[in-house]
């Protein structure tokens, strides 16, 4: 993937003209047209992928056209047996990053909507409908369920973003409460995230360089200061069995350590600061030395 697609000014819905918002989600879930494509990455997973096809199948969405299963490690595949979509499974000949996975499964699809998926995601309901209503607003670029977890309270998803002082701060109880959720996130996390495809493809997907870790953070940001919001769909729900590699296994610290100093030296992370700093203009979208923030990167 590469950022030389249209910019943020080019990428549009074709939502229809201010119907009531009930009527266009009873529209949505009465069309029986495939629409998405997922992609899910299993890293030595096969029991969760397995879980989560088990889920969509018994929700049986008619929206949804196919689930592409990166099998990243050696492993086996999962066995879901008979579906009502199409899986299509890649095997990795050596294992790739979170976005290089999503990139090459995106590459792969061609529905006009996109979503990546955790493996550890369990579906009570079909999200479906929901996220493609709020994608139906042109100004919206990045979409998540509200992800619950497993005990049911809200998980940590919809995040502020982090800096390198926040990140000492994060060690003090206090701190970290502070750093979770927000109401107006300037990130999400890459849990469950949902995207037009022309979106997807004029940002240029995931950046193949950060490798774990804040691919969702800089994406999430370069959508925004392309001038698109990112929203969290309330009534559409997941449940995220949460594995947090990062707290248990030394590599994966070190990689999520390695991509946060990566970010925080970006041009994005920087000008997205900036725009953060400035006063409030509701005519500007962008800082006005980023004339096409959609491709910094």
């Amino acid at each position: 993937m590469n950022s030389q697609g249209k910019g943020a000014g080019d990428v549009t819905a074709g939502a229809p003209e201010n119907p009531s918002r009930d009527d266009r989600l009873l529209g949505m879930r009465g069309e029986s047209a495939p629409q998405w494509t997922v992609s899910v990455v299993s890293h030595g997973q096969a029991a969760l992928c397995s879980r989560l096809l088990g889920d969509l199948a018994r929700l049986a969405p008619s929206s949804l056209a196919k689930v592409i299963v990166t099998v990243n490690v050696p492993e086996s595949e999962p066995r879901p047996g008979a579906l009502p979509f199409a899986v299509e499974f890649v095997r990795n000949a050596r294992p790739k990053g979170f976005g290089a996975n999503h990139n090459q499964a995106f590459a792969r699809s061609d529905t006009p909507y996109f979503a990546v998926l955790n493996p550890d995601l369990r579906m009570p309901q079909d999200p479906f409908p929901e996220l493609r209503l709020r994608l139906a607003d042109a100004a919206v670029g990045v979409v998540s369920p509200l992800v619950l977890e497993a005990d049911g309270t809200v998980a940590d998803h919809a995040r502020r973003l982090l800096t390198p002082g926040d990140l000492l701060r994060r060690r003090l109880p206090a701190g970290a409460r502070n750093l979770h959720s927000a109401a107006r996130p300037d990130w999400l996390a890459g849990v469950f995230l949902a995207f037009r495809a022309e979106t997807y493809r004029a940002l240029g997907g995931f950046d193949e360089r950060f490798h774990l870790y804040c691919e969702d953070a800089d994406l999430c940001v370069r959508a925004q200061l392309a001038g698109l919001r990112i929203e969290v769909a309330e009534a559409a729900r997941v449940v995220h069995l949460a594995q947090r590699a990062s707290r248990r296994r030394p590599k994966y610290l070190f990689w999520h350590l390695r991509s946060l100093a990566k970010f925080w030296r970006s041009p994005t992370y920087r000008n997205y600061r900036n725009l953060l700093a400035a006063p409030r203009d509701p005519a500007r979208k962008l800082p006005e030395d980023v004339p096409n923030a959609a491709r910094v990167r």
